[in-house]
């Protein structure tokens, strides 16, 4: 199922309700000549202020040189709204699907 796929787990609650702390996510690796972002887009960036960090963010508006990240949780998230635009370098990766943490009690 996942081929060439990464995966890894939500941690904090930047993206609520979108996704849940304990979410599993696959996402396929980024690469900006072949893949094309939309707004909306969930992506797996390397933070800019931390290194060897990964953050989940939403894609709020893009242009040719950079884009703009967002949370869903305004309230809890730190994003380009306190670290700025992001460069198409920065991302890892387009989530692709979300699995529940709770996958297990939905199924019962």
């Amino acid at each position: 199922m996942l081929g060439l796929r990464q995966h890894c787990r939500v941690v904090g609650n930047s993206m609520l309700p979108t996704l849940q702390d304990g979410d599993l996510l696959i996402y396929k690796k980024y690469k900006h000549i072949k893949n094309n972002l939309e707004e909306g887009s969930l992506v797996i960036l390397k933070h800019p202020l931390k290194k060897n960090t990964l953050i989940i963010k939403r894609v709020f508006k893009l242009n040719s040189k950079n884009l703009e990240v967002r949370g869903d949780n305004a309230l809890e998230s730190i994003d380009s709204r306190k670290f700025g635009l992001i460069n198409y370098t920065q991302i890892e990766g387009i989530v692709e699907h979300i699995f529940p943490k709770n996958l297990k009690s939905i199924l019962n």
